[in-house]
């Protein structure tokens, strides 16, 4: 395939030589004894919303057959 260029009036500029993001921030952290710490926000986060679902499924459950008890 060959190589096509065109005219454009856009002027883009070299990408930095230096990183965009400083490689000495991590998202884990850095235990006491020096060994890396795993994050785990995302999963105590996932396991909230899992079981704030399984809550309100059983609140919904036992409104349905409350108001089928009475109707």
């Amino acid at each position: 395939m060959a190589v096509h260029t065109i005219e454009s009036p856009l002027h883009i500029t070299e990408i930095p030589a230096e990183p965009l993001v400083d490689p000495s921030r991590t998202v884990s952290g850095v235990g006491p004894q020096g060994t890396p710490e795993i994050n785990l926000g995302a999963f105590r986060g996932l396991a909230f919303a899992l079981i704030f679902e399984t809550v309100l499924v059983l609140l919904g459950g036992v409104a349905w057959q409350i108001f089928r008890l009475l109707r």
